[in-house]
């Protein structure tokens, strides 16, 4: 490492010192004003020299600029343009662009942007680029996205085969239990998110938290100058009615959004195997299907404002959800008993969430506050019936097998966090970002299962839960960007976190979290850049709470309070051309969790379903993204994945090491028709894999959307899943010999399976909008800068 900086410093010191021209653009609120054309032009003939683009902040910087004289141009859609003599390279401070009131009217400007592209700490997807994307929940967005797998059934996100995943809304941790995060995003409208950012590498700046990577949702603000905004609202259909509607407003500095969802669906698993089930009698056989029915209703308000110094937003999210399982079992005991099992269970769950920000940004320090409380209850009612061939009852009048079973659940989560940042660009070569974090969770959790024994409700034992975790985390980092020269740069940084959990034990670790960025471009459009950082997983409360739910007479869920977190470490090497990527991911995982894997109790009688630590994992990853324009109406776009995985674990009743080689590709095919007719087929596949000791198979779908402009509207007509093919493939047992000796395996089933998924979105924006994200009628300058 000590060479690496001498070399470093010696090739700073050795390259000379390049003149620039600098500045910052804002507009008459002292808003930044990102992404305008910033062009230098040679005096004499007006011709072009050299150009740029301001950067989210509204900053721009051009290098390498002799002594002259010239004139900066500066251009954006919704303003006046600007002309500014210069004698020569230097920093014209901070530029205030005037309202251009013509552009004022119904001006409507889409973007253009790429739907993925590849960045330095990971992929972008830029979620307006999909047709398909109107109308749908964040949750299927995100589905559809590169690397990313949903599993329906456990309610759990995983990112290029790993599901210790942590999701961000608008840059802030969501420290919820990852069940409770797939609901609040399955209740979220894509029309709110702006992109999805799947951070394979994030900076010391960012938590060091989730080995698996963090995935951002960025929401949408619409705080332009003038009233401004959008409406939407869908109607579809697949097994059951679809519908939801969102509204986005903006006035100057504030904002505001309110989306609502209901869905009526269905899916179902339907399971074949064989075990040894002491409880039974000894080897069964058994065959057992599963259909679920959730009705939700869900919906979410959004409130901010963005000044110049400073501001904040407040996101409040209320979702209300009756889930209807019902489970019908048949069991052969060997050689010829013959048992039946159904069981109708039906939940309610509510859940509110509120999110609270704050900010206060200087030259150089901002600070934030964060604080978000969840609460969620859950009761549930479960009919059982476990009969004989005769028809008659079979094991004892007991919490096992009572024909009825009455459970709650109550959660309260709340987190606080205090964070602040320092900023300061020490020389035309260094840049400093240094800051300290603070985070406060607990976590208050009340569960319980009543059986009805001999006409009275009893509790059985270890049949409830009481708990209260609280966690501090504090963390400080810094990091140092040196540009080595206008093509070149260096970040290496590093993070400290100390976290004490306290639930039934008491836990303290205290750690150091270093990483390294190189980047640079050449001529031509190439890029390069190469990362290392280390990271951890800490197991969520869920994980670790010694609670059991009931599942069937010979099996619970329960937590593990002998979990440890996971440590990992990442090296990237990314290459970059004209829109194409490439890179190759190695990471390698010491203790990492699998959730849902299957043990059993010290006499064998009973199957526990748990979070476990597996011994380590060696990943190698690479990844391509592959834009192709066949033509001026046809444009694809592939996202190709193909990983080798080496893993051991050893709770399972024999220990197993595999090593396996799986793939997936994404891929957008968009058309562009004429009379304002567009359309989009797109879809995902994924081989096989493992997930701790249960085997995956192949799954995959095909989407297909078409779209009209009618004047200053649109409408969207989707189909997910055409060919009803989403049916997810698990096996046990096919890898090593499992807690009951189970060997099965079982097929999960999504709505789609029984028909495709249609929805119909009408959308119309209003107002003078000018979203400064977007691309705008200077792309043929930008064209020419590049």
């Amino acid at each position: 490492m000590k060479r690496l900086f001498l070399i470093c410093y010696i090739i700073a010191i050795c390259s000379p010192a390049l003149a620039q021209v600098s500045g910052k653009l804002q507009d008459v609120q002292g808003a930044p004003v990102p992404f305008a054309n910033v062009i230098i032009l040679k005096a004499a003939d007006s011709s072009i020299f050299k150009g740029a683009v301001s950067d989210e902040q509204g900053g721009f910087l051009i290098a390498q600029v002799p002594a002259g004289q010239y004139v900066l141009r500066i251009n954006a859609i919704g303003y006046e343009g600007v002309n500014l003599p210069l004698d020569g390279p230097r920093n014209v401070g901070v530029q205030v662009l005037q309202t251009n009131r013509r552009q004022l009217g119904e001006v409507v400007i889409r973007g253009t942007k790429p739907l993925y592209q590849q960045q330095e700490q990971g992929i972008v997807v830029n979620v307006e680029s999909s047709i398909l994307s109107k109308g749908s929940a964040a949750l299927e967005v995100l589905e559809r996205a590169p690397g990313i797998i949903i599993d329906h059934r456990n309610n759990s996100i995983s990112m290029n085969g790993k599901s210790s995943v942590m999701v961000m809304l608008n840059g802030k941790l969501l420290r919820m239990p990852i069940t409770q995060v797939v609901a609040l995003l399955r209740g979220m409208r894509a029309d709110d998110v702006e992109k999805i950012e799947l951070l394979t590498t994030p900076g010391a700046g960012y938590d060091a938290e989730g080995d698996g990577g963090i995935i951002n949702i960025v929401l949408k603000k619409n705080s332009n100058v003038g009233l401004n905004g959008s409406v939407s609202a869908t109607a579809g259909y697949g097994w059951g009615e679809k519908a939801g509607t969102s509204v986005q407003l903006g006035y100057n500095k504030w904002y505001g959004s309110y989306s609502y969802n209901h869905n009526r669906s269905n899916a179902n698993w339907h399971a074949i195997g064989t075990a040894v089930e002491p409880l039974y009698g000894g080897l069964t056989y058994s065959d057992v299907t599963g259909v679920m029915q959730p009705v939700e209703n869900s919906h979410t308000a959004r409130v901010g404002f963005d000044s110049k110094h400073m501001g904040g937003s407040l996101l409040f999210g209320y979702s209300q959800t009756h889930l209807h399982n019902i489970n019908t079992g048949m069991f052969n005991v060997l050689p010829d008993s013959i048992l039946y099992n159904h069981v109708d269970v039906n939940e309610y769950m509510k859940w509110k969430n509120t999110i609270a920000d704050f900010y206060v940004e200087g030259k150089h320090l901002n600070v934030s506050l964060d604080y978000l409380r969840y609460t969620m209850d859950r009761p549930s009612k479960a009919v059982n019936s476990f009969v004989n061939l005769k028809g008659e009852e079979i094991g004892n009048n007991d919490t096992l097998f009572a024909p009825i079973q009455e459970g709650y659940a109550h959660t309260l989560i709340q987190v606080g966090v205090v964070k602040l940042d320092y900023k300061a660009q020490l020389s035309d070569k260094l840049k400093l970002e240094a800051g300290v974090k603070g985070s406060y969770n607990r976590t208050e959790s009340a569960s319980g299962i009543k059986s009805l024994v001999d006409g009275e409700y009893v509790t059985g034992k270890d049949a409830t839960n009481d708990g209260v975790m609280r966690e501090i985390i504090g963390a400080g980092y810094a990091s140092l960007k040196w540009q080595l020269d206008s093509t070149t740069a260096l970040t290496v940084g590093s993070r400290y976190e100390y976290a004490d959990t306290r639930l039934t034990t008491v836990r303290k670790m205290g750690k150091l979290f270093p990483s390294i960025a190189f980047n640079k471009t050449f001529p031509g459009g190439h890029e390069l850049f190469i990362t290392y950082n280390k990271r951890i997983t800490r197991p969520a409360y869920t994980d670790l709470a010694s609670y059991k739910s009931y599942t069937g007479p010979n099996s619970y869920e329960s937590g593990n309070p002998s979990l440890i977190p996971t440590i990992t470490n990442i090296f990237k090497i990314g290459y970059n051309y004209k829109g194409y990527s490439f890179s190759i991911l190695a990471s390698r995982d010491d203790h990492p969790i699998v959730r849902w894997q299957m043990t059993e109790t010290p006499d064998s009688a009973v199957l526990i379903v748990s979070s476990q630590n597996m011994l380590w994992q060696n990943n190698l990853v690479f990844q391509a993204g592959i834009p192709v324009k066949v033509t001026d109406w046809w444009s694809m776009n592939y996202s190709l994945l193909a990983a080798y995985r080496q893993f051991k674990l050893d709770y399972t009743r024999k220990p197993a090491q595999k090593g396996y080689f799986t793939w997936s590709v994404n891929f957008s095919e968009q058309f562009k028709f004429q009379k304002g007719w567009s359309g989009e087929l797109s879809g995902f596949y994924w081989g096989p894999s493992y997930d701790g000791s249960k085997k995956v198979g192949s799954f995959g779908e095909v989407n297909v959307g078409v779209k009209k402009e009618m004047g200053k509207g649109t409408l969207q007509f989707a189909v997910e899943d055409i060919f009803s093919s989403m049916h997810i493939p698990f096996a046990f047992g096919q890898l090593t010999e499992e807690a009951h000796d189970l060997k099965s395996k079982v097929v999960y089933s999504a709505e789609s399976s029984y028909f495709p998924v249609m929805k119909l979105t009408y959308f119309r924006a209003f107002g003078g909008t000018k979203q400064s994200h977007k691309e705008g009628g200077a792309k043929e300058e930008q064209e020419r800068i590049n």
